[in-house]
């Protein structure tokens, strides 16, 4: 057995405090359904920047 400390107690009282839960439902799966659409259009948008395809005006792309 190991030693017993008092920081080992905290972090195992915080650490398995949800342990076998499960929230019935969708749970937090609408939040990143939105969190992934959003980082998608980001992505698609700074790729369409990169190959001058969108132009946004004032705003010149040089990449020598």
């Amino acid at each position: 057995m190991g030693q017993k400390t008092a920081l080992g107690s905290l972090l195992k009282a915080i650490g398995n405090s949800g342990q076998g839960k499960v929230v019935p439902g969708w749970g937090a799966a609408p939040v990143m359904i939105v969190i992934g659409l959003l980082l998608l259009i980001f992505l698609v948008i700074m790729l369409q920047i990169y190959n001058q395809s969108l132009l946004l005006q004032g705003f010149s792309v040089n990449w020598n």
